[in-house]
């Protein structure tokens, strides 16, 4: 009883935990005025049409399908920052469209002198030179394939460094490839999984039409 006291003493002067205002703040959102769902082509928005359905679902209280879609609308967004960092590097001299191959040391040379590896950072080969000679020039060593990373992280993508394992598959792969080989993949099941879901989920039928008053 002294605790149910407390609380609704705490409620009465406005104490309330974060916890307890989010859960009004949700409450208050599902009873609020129902928000109607995107149509088809609306849900092929990009960031949009999964943000919308994800709204949608958590007002309806589905909150599998809110997270599903919330995931989705992620992943439409990843895709952009590689898109920067290609861009800033373009921006330095990096042509990420730059015909031919390069050598290993030229790529090295190049980026940095354009400020893109900092001091202490080795250049990650994302597609492995498997013994080929650094000084040869090959499509492995293109900038776009390459990333700067530091020394520890680097050298234990491959073995031990230091006292310390190498790396997990799992980090072994976040770590060594590039924003743009992550999000692609990521882009493409996101675009797959919201477009099966858009067209195996029922057409929503068009409101009534409003009744006229007499």
């Amino acid at each position: 009883m002294a605790e149910i006291r407390a609380k609704r003493k705490a409620e009465d002067q406005g104490l309330r935990s974060p916890f307890d205002m989010a859960q009004d703040a949700l409450e208050d959102f599902q009873n609020g005025p129902k928000i109607q769902r995107p149509n088809l082509a609306e849900s092929f928005i990009p960031v949009v049409g999964p943000a919308w359905d994800a709204a949608a679902d958590l007002q309806d209280g589905n909150y599998g399908g809110a997270a599903f879609n919330a995931a989705l609308a992620v992943g439409d967004v990843l895709p952009v920052g590689a898109v920067v960092k290609g861009a800033r590097a373009a921006t330095k001299g990096i042509g990420i469209l730059k015909k031919g191959s390069v050598t290993a040391g030229a790529a090295a040379k190049q980026i940095r002198k354009a400020g893109l590896a900092g001091k202490g950072e080795e250049i990650h080969h994302t597609i492995p030179l498997n013994g080929k000679s650094r000084s040869a020039q090959d499509p492995r060593n293109h900038y776009a394939l390459l990333k700067a990373l530091p020394q520890e992280t680097h050298r234990r993508l491959t073995g031990s460094w230091n006292g310390k394992r190498r790396f997990d598959p799992i980090r072994r792969v976040w770590y060594g490839t590039t924003d743009w080989q992550k999000s692609v993949p990521t882009a493409i099941g996101s675009y797959a999984a919201d477009a099966w879901e858009n067209v195996t989920k029922p057409l929503a039928s068009p409101p009534p039409p409003a009744k006229k008053p007499r």
